[in-house]
């Protein structure tokens, strides 16, 4: 499975697999549509806030434990597991949009 959340991240999007510009700008478009309703049907509240805090503003595991007042090993499970949990359904995403351009492909 493709880790979506860290080739976001990443410099080149972490799609320069796909075959053109705009194969990519079709996956980000339709993973931008998708990834808000996973992180509000999906995750729990806190799984959400250690995500975003780790993620958006780039707190540390122990940062976020403090101002949450968990501990950090439990920051780091919620973490972790919003990742699989977005990973999964972005991953579903990511086959849909491939297949989709696959048969545009071979139509025109």
């Amino acid at each position: 499975m493709v880790d979506i959340i860290d080739a976001y991240i990443s410099d080149d999007g972490g799609f320069a697999e796909l075959d053109s510009i705009d194969e990519q700008k079709i996956l980000l478009c339709a993973m931008k549509a998708v990834f808000p309703i996973i992180i509000e049907k999906e995750l729990t509240q806190k799984q959400s806030l250690c995500l975003r805090l780790y993620c958006i503003h780039h707190k540390s595991q122990a940062e976020i434990a403090r101002q949450l007042k968990l501990s950090q090993p439990t920051v780091s499970r919620h973490i972790k597991t919003a990742k699989h949990i977005i990973n999964k359904y972005l991953n579903y995403c990511y086959f849909a949009v491939k297949k989709s351009n696959e048969q545009w492909l071979k139509i025109y």
